[in-house]
């Protein structure tokens, strides 16, 4: 499972959400995640990826869209193996 479908199926999981209506350049701020949301994506991304996602990265903007997210953690996965 790549990133981006890790993303999904996270997401899906914590919200109420239409499977067709995810796509990589949704934007996090329209998923209207909750701090707590944010949380438990980090803590199951450290556990599967072994990478960690600092809460300035979200919180910045700098991680835009569905799609930067699952780069992000594909990119940082990458430089660790």
């Amino acid at each position: 499972m790549n990133a981006q479908d890790f993303l999904f199926e996270t997401i899906l999981e914590l919200k109420d959400i239409d499977e067709s209506d995810l796509n990589a350049d949704l934007t996090l701020e329209e998923l209207a995640l909750a701090s707590l949301d944010y949380v438990e994506i980090q803590v199951l991304i450290k556990k599967k990826y072994g990478i960690e996602v600092k809460p300035d990265l979200l919180i910045s903007g700098k991680l835009r869209t569905v799609g930067d997210f699952a780069a992000y953690i594909e990119e940082r996965a990458a430089a660790t193996v």
